[in-house]
């Protein structure tokens, strides 16, 4: 085991800990478009408050079906963990 501070130690051939939040990405198809998000674990509130500004948005290919299936992606990505 490899040394890490004081009081702390890790098995060398492991990388030690971050302590970040894990981070997960979904790509969404649509067409020939294609997004691709990503977001750390407790910001998929803003993802989604996100993605619905675009859905909003005429301007862009996106509606609220797509904000629904996105959300259901990252309930995945997420309960897979």
């Amino acid at each position: 085991m490899g040394s890490r501070g004081p009081g702390m130690t890790y098995d060398s051939e492991l990388p030690p800990p971050t302590h970040e939040p894990e981070s997960f990405r979904i790509t969404l198809y649509k067409g020939r478009s294609q997004w691709t998000f990503q977001w750390s674990a407790g910001d998929e509130a803003s993802l989604i408050e996100y993605v619905s500004e675009f859905a909003a948005d005429e301007r862009v290919p996106l509606d609220w079906f797509d904000v629904a299936m996105v959300r259901q992606q990252m309930l995945q990505a997420t309960a897979d963990t």
